[in-house]
Order: C-alpha cells, then structure tokens, then sequence
C-alpha cells in the first residue's frame, strides 16, 4: 500500500470510526509548556508513554518511527442513539508521543478502548483491545506505560515499507511516580493525578489487521502481559 492509500485510509476510519454508531471525532494536541491544557467541565488530562522495541531494539528516542494511537469511547451498556435521547461516542484520531515516549493530552472524559497502535508508517495496524476509564472529569489519569515488542521487515530502509509480522510482547506498567514526574511541567499546577491504567478486554488478544479488511485471527499471539 502507497503512502497516499494509507493516509486516505486513515482519515477514513478518523471520519466513519468503521462502526455504524453515531460518531463525534475530537480534535485534540500534545499538551506541553507552548499548548497549556484547557479543562473543560466535561474534560480529563490523559498521560502515559509508549516505548516500542522493534526486533530486539528500542526505537527511542523517535524519529519518523514514533508512535501514532487513537481511542474510541466505550458507550455505556443500553445507551441508544435516537432523537428522543441523542448520544455519539467521541472517537479521538492522530495521537502521538514525544521523542521519549511520553503523551499529555486533555480529552473528553469517558470510558475508551485504544483501538489502534503502530510505529507511524508501519502495516498491519495492531489493535490492541486495551481499555480505561479516563474520570472523573478535571483530574489527571495515567495510562501507564505500554510497552510492545514486534518483528518487522522493512524494504529499502522503509522507504518500500515496513510491515509487523509478529508481536512478542504487550504489557502495561504502572512507573507512576515516574512517568508523573517526568511529563509534570506539562501537567495544570494543582491538579490531582490518579491511575487509570489500561487494561486488557476479557477475551481479547492483540491483532494485527489491516485497516481495510476485516480483523485477523492471533496467529502469534505472543507473550502477552497486563498491568503488572
């Protein structure tokens, strides 16, 4: 796939979500010292980081290769979508990290499932069925730190393309204090902080579809750990 092909169908799933229900996409930006975050009632800051080893190496600091992520908000079980009771869940596209790994961002507070991950320019998407409930409103919620080990090949130096064709690792680690400390002149003074770490959907496995077919089975699941 050319890089113009990814991209349409990237803005695709940003726009349609590639679900039938009722979407609103949330525009959002790194918060660092230049961008302060803006809390809105409705409103939480999100942090975490992101370190991504490809075939044994760790691609930090980033470069081209950094991490690229979107979430999608988890409607409560028996919301409906009618006239009578209108309700969209926010889907927020095109999130990023630093060249360390770190993220802030402020978004809409609700329960989400990080439905994409992939170092950027990278093919299939992996979707790693993780969720969280980033709340209550006005308070600052860790991810944790996600870290992911994969296989990849890549032709002429990427330029061709990179594809993932295994992944042997998926965990989530709690450094709070750590990670807190590290992103903590981006963060509004004052503001409480607390865990809100993602965690594995019962049932599911990290996938590795494309983005325009349907999912495919875990062939290779891995060494799959969460939330240690």
């Amino acid at each position: 796939m050319d890089l113009a092909g990814r991209c349409l169908i990237v803005g695709l799933l940003a726009l349609s979500g590639c679900s039938t229900t009722p979407e609103v996409t949330v525009w959002t930006r790194a918060v660092d010292t230049e961008h302060p975050a803006v809390l809105e009632a409705d409103t939480v800051i999100v942090f975490g980081r992101i370190v991504l080893r490809e075939n044994g190496r760790s691609k930090l600091p980033y470069t081209l290769g950094k991490p690229v992520w979107q979430l999608r908000e988890i409607l409560p079980e028996g919301a409906t979508d009618t006239v009578e009771t209108p309700r969209m869940r926010h889907h927020v596209p095109f999130l990023s990290t630093d060249k360390d790994g770190s993220f802030v961002y402020a978004i809409p507070a609700g329960r989400y499932e990080m439905i994409h991950l992939e170092p950027f320019y990278y093919t299939p998407f992996v979707r790693p069925w993780l969720e969280t409930e980033a709340a209550p409103p006005g308070v600052a919620c860790y991810f944790g730190d996600l870290e992911m080990d994969y296989e990849a090949t890549s032709w002429l130096g990427g330029l061709w393309g990179n594809y993932i064709e295994r992944i042997n690792r998926l965990e989530v680690i709690d450094r709070f204090a750590a990670t807190r400390a590290r992103v903590a002149r981006r963060l509004p003074p004052g503001l409480t902080a607390t865990r809100c770490l993602l965690t594995r959907i019962r049932g599911r496995f990290p996938t590795l579809p494309e983005p325009d077919v349907l999912p495919l089975p875990p062939t290779h699941p891995g060494h799959i750990e969460f939330g240690k």
